[in-house]
């Protein structure tokens, strides 16, 4: 009897299994490509943001501010606490971003504002001139953050170094640490028509909604797929059950 028991239960788990793991695969290919789609809808938002002229709002008066938002604060710079972010490559050319602290009029936290990109010397050890008067102004700007890679070392700025201090893409602790001053995590990309400035294209995330539409349409077809073969499978499964009683 207990074997008969045990043949009943592996019977009746071979008979749900099939059709239980399918909608798991269903479920888990119509979550991804809701994902996909949310990607998409997410980089043509950023790009609708970017290429809007957007009304330039006073940073202080932002209670969340959001990536390619046009603002405006009033300040002064750290002349002499500058950075180079080392290893950025514009048109196969090698250079810096140059990122200045920017110390706020009605805030105790520092921002850093990404100056552009200047090329790197290339037989010369010697740092760009960076120099930047430190007088009280106002900028205009966009909410970005600093350059990321999946990968980098695990000391972004060598200690020892003087100012300006290169380094290879530093997390805003990095910096923090460097400074001894709170820094704040909004990251200022200066306006190209700005003074002071170096090169500045600033762009958003590729425009490649497309791709993500591509992959959003797969993964759907995937979960379309398993949808038929389970289906097919009940017919098939009820077919063979009327013949048996019939």
């Amino acid at each position: 009897m207990l074997v008969n028991k045990q043949g009943k239960l592996k019977k009746l788990f071979l008979n749900w299994l099939p059709p239980l793991a399918g909608i798991g695969l269903i479920g888990l290919f119509l979550a991804l490509a809701n994902w996909q789609l949310q990607r998409a809808a997410e980089k043509e938002t950023l790009a609708a943001m970017f290429d809007a002229d957007a009304r330039v709002t006073p940073l202080n008066r932002i209670e969340s501010p959001v990536l390619f938002q046009a603002v405006s604060v009033r300040g002064r710079y750290l002349a002499e606490r500058q950075f180079l972010i080392d290893n950025i490559i514009k048109d196969n050319r090698l250079g810096h971003y140059v990122i200045t602290p920017f110390e706020q009029v009605d805030d105790n936290r520092v921002l850093l504002v990404n100056r552009g990109w200047i090329e790197k010397a290339r037989h010369s050890t010697s740092l760009p001139a960076i120099a930047v008067t430190s007088g009280t102004r106002e900028i205009v700007a966009r909410i970005g953050r600093l350059p990321r890679v999946a990968l980098r070392p695990e000391q972004a700025i060598s200690s020892g170094q003087g100012w300006p201090k290169v380094a290879v893409y530093p997390q805003i602790a990095d910096i923090e640490a460097e400074l001894k001053l709170p820094v704040a995590e909004t990251v200022l990309l200066l306006d190209p028509q700005a003074a002071d400035g170096y090169i500045r294209l600033w762009q958003p995330p590729a425009r490649d909604s497309m791709m993500h539409y591509g992959y959003a349409f797969q993964w759907g077809a995937l979960a379309v797929t398993v949808l038929v073969i389970l289906v097919w499978q009940f017919r098939k499964k009820r077919r063979l059950a009327a013949r048996k009683t019939a």
